[in-house]
């Protein structure tokens, strides 16, 4: 992750306590990913196929397990993950992600 980034998240986290930073959650590469989400749905004709591991700058697994995550807490929907015995996820197909409103509302937050 881009180290420029992480430190605005953790210091927006630590720096904020009022009531409405309450729900969020430790930052972590899952905050970068959906942040990439939510610009590329944004776009008149949004390719999220394009928010790739190389472009967000993550190891392929931790990418996979970001996408698992957000996709486990309602932040995104239509991510196709397929899982090993552990769970642990060994392939994705982002073709198709939406944000949801849970989502784009844990995304304001993020800034």
């Amino acid at each position: 992750m881009r180290s420029d980034l992480l430190l605005k998240l953790t210091k927006k986290y630590s720096e904020h306590e009022k009531e409405h930073f309450k729900k969020v959650d430790l930052t972590g590469p899952h905050d970068y990913v959906l942040m990439e989400f939510y610009k590329e749905q944004l776009k008149s004709e949004p390719d999220m196929t394009k928010v790739t591991a190389e472009f967000v700058q993550l190891n392929e697994k931790i990418y996979m397990m970001a996408v698992k995550k957000l996709q486990d807490y309602g932040f995104i929907e239509g991510a196709n993950i397929q899982v090993n015995e552990n769970g642990m996820p060994e392939s994705v197909d982002i073709k198709d992600v939406k944000v949801t409103q849970a989502g784009i509302d844990y995304e304001r937050h993020l800034g």
